[in-house]
């Protein structure tokens, strides 16, 4: 029997094969070339980058899992825009984040989850919503931290859409409260 967690890694598995682009020679691979791969660069680096591959594939199926799935009652949409790579993702050190507003009020993804690593504090996560209510009143900003528990993403992020698409969406399924 297939799991729904199977489904979703397989499904994963042949989005990443289709959206693989063409990486340039690096010196590596210049090196095991002229070289005649006497010392086996080209495989390393082929190793490394499936592993890479593998790994972002594993994040992804754990934010669809842990996450996009388990809000599906409050934010339907979440997952099908999660899917359809209209949230942008943005891995975070805790600087620039109103650059990347200024950039997503610009692009045409539907919402912008900002992850930060695992020791950031819930205060710190809420004083970045606060400044990117400020200075952006047309978006608004959520923070999301797993020791909260139920409903919040398995890493400290910070979530942000348009004030109004929010809005409008919610009235859709009915449910109107900030």
């Amino acid at each position: 029997m297939v799991t729904n967690g199977a489904k979703v890694e397989k499904f994963i598995k042949q989005k990443h094969k289709q959206n693989a682009k063409v990486e340039p020679l690096t010196h590596l691979d210049i090196r095991a070339v002229t070289k005649g791969d006497k010392n086996g660069y080209a495989q390393k680096e082929q190793r490394f980058f499936k592993k890479e591959e593998e790994q972002r594939i594993q994040e992804e199926v754990t934010w669809i899992k842990d996450y996009f799935i388990s809000i599906r009652k409050l934010c339907p949409w979440s997952l099908k825009f999660w899917m359809e790579e209209k949230i942008l993702h943005i891995k975070s050190t805790g600087k620039c984040e109103l650059t990347w507003c200024a950039c997503f009020t610009a692009s045409k993804h539907e919402a912008m989850l900002i992850e930060y690593p695992q020791d950031t504090s819930v205060d710190k996560l809420y004083g970045i919503t606060e400044k990117i209510e400020k200075r952006y009143p047309e978006l608004i900003a959520f923070w999301s931290h797993p020791s909260e528990k139920e409903n919040n993403t398995p890493k400290p992020c910070v979530i942000v859409q348009d004030r109004r698409t929010l809005t409008d969406l919610r009235k859709q399924i009915g449910f109107e409260h900030e």
